[in-house]
């Protein structure tokens, strides 16, 4: 019998170490994995953080801007200095930024190494990751590569400019060895512990079988002095007759027991799986950097420690249980500062837990502590052990909780966003300052502009000039008219840059846009002598959605310049069609070639860069402010199109632009109306107009225009006079007033409003036109919130003008004849 128990005994412990091994190989394994996943993650993640603050730090525009030749500059030295004070402060190898040189390459740009710097324009490794930082998501590499520095793994973080385009890449370099290593540490120490519960293991359970084998021999003596009972009782009872057969009660005791002993097994099975379970997936959701650790019931109000803070005397000690709600509300109350102490509570109530852990992983707080007179910042963290959707209900029931010093994190981040929030208020005061700054240089260059225009026109209207001083006032007038485009370029570069420029999502008719453009730009070629042909292929739709006037102006901007860099007898050609684009909108390519002038390959990059002229020669014989294609290009992109070049020198050019537009539906569609005749036109010849005007020149040059078209006026030097007069004048004295915006005393605006609000009936009705050299999109809104019907720029157009006045009258009802001639006007 003892040598069968030892048998026994040796069988099950040799089994229950073989289940132990091999299921704490498995779980080792699983472990492992996890956890060298965990400590990948959370690297990475460290590496991110680094590249996405130095990231932050600089500023996409100057990036695009800097090349080899600007270094000792103070663009380029700024940036040098903020990433070498960034590799200090971090403590890294190496840190840098590079540059998209085409699809899938790269180069060096500023490389702070002081020991062997990349040379900026240099190539650089391609990965996986840094072709997705330069379309915009901060990665990490998977692999390591190797360079001429040696083997790394590196984390990438895109910079962008102010159009939301990655200008450039920043790179932190993280040597291959350190981070295997930081791996394999943490994998080793899983390992360890398994093989030291392993070991643990295998004491428990020869203890544990031993107090077994002993607990089974009591029973199975027990069984034996049973059965001794029952056969001497047996005996007894067949002296005295037939007893009958002796039950089987040993069967029966040790069958009811064994089903005992295997029900309390896998009870405890489940227990200890259960507990197990709990205790890994917390442990795994607390990062190894807390100072303390908490498994939260949140059912039973009941948490235990399972990391301990060493230098905290009012810590709860590793396995102590105690009421979780009343233990961290009694923290909030006596080491979470008064600013942070509702919101502290307000976190930990379990029900917001619950609602919160619902749909986050995991929630985090952020306060103020104050314990013994030390201020710092921490943070209180909570995962859910098993997440909501793993569960019947829905609900987590049960958490790991964590506290953790981010004092020193939370200050840099402080830091660090007064810093951005300080860049960003002086970016925007200087943004302000340059837009007060156009608008001023706008409205001082239009107004001497106005009078020089003005003064032009009429004396080109002179019949007695000579034909030398007519053809000297042609030439004045197109040298004024050439600075006012310049004006509008800069004016339309300032707008994008700063952002105000809108789209407007409007239907409009692709023909009515094909045949202002053949109108405009056929003129222009037959004027030159050149050729122009405008193809259609295939069968495009009859109306899109899109911004119609900036469309325009992109195509008429990339034809005008063929037209401009083509000479005689060359061609222009023209042709559209239509091509597929993503989220059911349709694409239209348009391609323009001409054969121009062409340009060298190396200028073709800076083409689409503000003010770029390809030499001094070119500039001086087509003119331009180099601002044309720099517009065209942001205009594009707004629109989520794409524009490409291909030139060569004295053979031409072709630009290919796409533009996604959505074809309008049938319902859509206005009802784009039966021809009719054309108006006539409307005379304005004894019209009586009030001109507020500051500058007399100006004003003076706007009667003498007036006058020319047999138009009467008075003059109003600023816009309280304005007011005076048409207060005093009689009713319908006035057909119109002409109104600048910026005069001393009261401007255009306010004497707008002055006007509207008088109490008599032409106030509301007399046309009141905006005639300013302040151009800009919101200068037409104020002009129209304040109750002007029209704003037109200086200098003055006359014809732009009488047209104007011509309408406005005929809407107002004033009873204007049409096409009646100027002496009937008269009488």
């Amino acid at each position: 019998m003892s040598g069968r128990t030892t048998s026994l005994r040796a069988k099950a412990i040799l089994l229950l170490t073989l289940f132990m091994l091999a299921t704490n190989l498995v779980l080792g394994y699983a472990l492992s994995k996890q956890a060298s996943e965990a400590m990948k993650s959370q690297i990475n993640a460290r590496m991110l953080d680094i590249v996405n603050t130095a990231a932050a730090m600089l500023n996409g525009d100057t990036l695009e801007k800097l090349r080899a030749e600007d270094a000792g500059s103070p663009e380029y030295q700024g940036v040098y200095d903020i990433l070498a004070r960034f590799r200090d402060n971090i403590k890294l190898d190496y840190i840098y930024y590079v540059v998209p040189d085409g699809e899938k390459s790269f180069s060096f740009g500023i490389d702070p190494d002081p020991v062997a710097p990349g040379r900026f324009g240099s190539p650089v490794v391609y990965t996986d990751a840094l072709y997705a930082a330069s379309q915009g998501t901060p990665s990490v590499d998977e692999e390591p590569y190797e360079d001429a520095w040696g083997r790394f793994y590196s984390a990438f973080s895109p910079v962008f400019d102010s159009d939301g385009k990655v200008a450039a890449v920043v790179t932190a370099d993280f040597g291959a060895d350190w981070y295997s290593e930081q791996i394999n540490q943490n994998t080793r120490t899983v390992v360890t512990a398994c093989a030291l519960f392993i070991v643990v293991g295998i004491i428990i359970i020869v203890v544990l079988t031993g107090q077994y084998n002993r607990q089974m021999n009591t029973i199975r003596g027990s069984l034996r002095d049973l059965a001794e009972d029952m056969e001497a009782l047996t005996s007894e009872f067949s002296e005295g007759g037939d007893s009958g057969p002796v039950p089987d009660v040993e069967d029966d005791s040790i069958q009811a027991l064994g089903n005992h002993i295997k029900e309390l097994r896998d009870k405890l099975r489940d227990y200890v799986t259960h507990e197990k379970t709990q205790a890994n997936s917390m442990i795994t959701a607390m990062a190894s950097d807390y100072r303390c650790v908490y498994h939260v019931n949140l059912d039973e109000n009941d948490a235990v420690c399972y990391r301990d803070d060493p230098d905290d005397p009012e810590q709860t000690p590793v396995g102590v249980h105690f009421p979780y709600l009343e233990r961290l509300s009694w923290y909030a109350d006596h080491s979470v500062t008064e600013m942070y102490r509702e919101g502290f509570k307000q976190f930990i109530d379990p029900d917001n837990i619950r609602e919160r852990l619902a749909t986050e992983p995991i929630i985090a707080y952020r306060y103020l502590a104050d314990r013994e007179g030390h201020e710092y910042y921490e943070m209180i963290r909570v995962a859910g052990v098993r997440r909501a959707e793993e569960r019947d209900d829905h609900m987590v029931h049960a958490v790991g909780l964590g506290l953790t010093e981010i004092d020193k994190e939370m200050r840099e981040t402080m830091a660090k966003n007064e810093a951005l929030e300080k860049a960003l208020r002086e970016a925007e005061e200087a943004n302000k300052a340059k837009t007060a700054f156009l608008s001023n240089m706008s409205h001082e260059i239009r107004t001497p502009m106005n009078a020089i225009i003005g003064l032009d026109s009429i004396a080109l209207r002179d019949p007695d000039i000579s034909a030398h001083t007519r053809d000297e006032l042609v030439k004045i007038g197109a040298s004024a008219k050439h600075l006012l485009a310049l004006i509008n370029d800069i004016l339309d570069m300032s707008r994008i840059e700063s952002g105000r420029m809108e789209l407007k999502e409007k239907v409009f008719s692709l023909r009515e846009l094909l045949e202002e453009i053949n109108i405009i730009v056929g003129g222009q070629c037959e004027e030159k002598g050149l050729t122009y042909e405008c193809n259609v292929v295939g069968e495009p739709g009859e109306a899109y959605i899109g911004d119609e006037l900036k469309l325009r102006q992109v195509l008429i901007n990339i034809l005008g310049n063929s037209v401009k860099y083509t000479n005689a007898p060359g061609q222009v050609r023209f042709t559209l069609e239509q091509t597929d684009f993503p989220e059911g909108k349709t694409g239209l390519r348009f391609t323009v070639s001409d054969t121009g002038i062409g340009m060298d390959e190396e200028f073709l990059e800076k083409l689409f860069e503000a003010f770029s002229q390809e030499d001094a020669t070119t500039t001086n014989k087509y003119g331009g402010s180099g601002l044309g294609m720099a517009i065209t290009k942001r205009m594009v992109d707004m629109m989520g199109g794409e524009i490409l070049v291909v030139s060569e020198k004295g053979v031409g050019s072709t630009f290919t632009v796409t533009i996604p537009l959505r074809e309008a539906e049938a319902e859509e569609l206005p009802e784009t109306k039966e021809e009719e005749e054309p108006s006539p036109a409307v005379c304005v010849a004894g019209l009586h107009v009030l001109i507020a005007e500051d500058q007399e020149m100006n004003a003076e040059v706007l009667g003498d225009l007036l006058e020319m078209e047999e138009m009467t006026y008075e003059w109003a030097i600023n816009g309280k006079v304005a007011v005076e007069l048409f207060e005093k004048s009689e009713e319908n004295h006035f057909d119109a007033i002409l109104m600048d915006m910026r005069m001393p005393v009261m401007d255009g605006l306010d004497a707008t409003r002055a006007i509207r609000t008088l109490d008599r009936p032409d106030a509301r009705t007399i046309p009141i036109i905006a005639l300013t050299a302040n151009a800009f999109e919101e200068d037409v809104q104020h002009c129209l919130e304040a109750g002007m019907n029209v704003h037109l720029s200086k200098p003055v157009d006359i014809e732009d003008l009488v047209r104007t006045l011509g309408r406005l009258r005929l809407e107002a009802g004033s009873g204007l004849p049409l096409s009646i001639t100027k002496e009937e006007r008269k009488e």
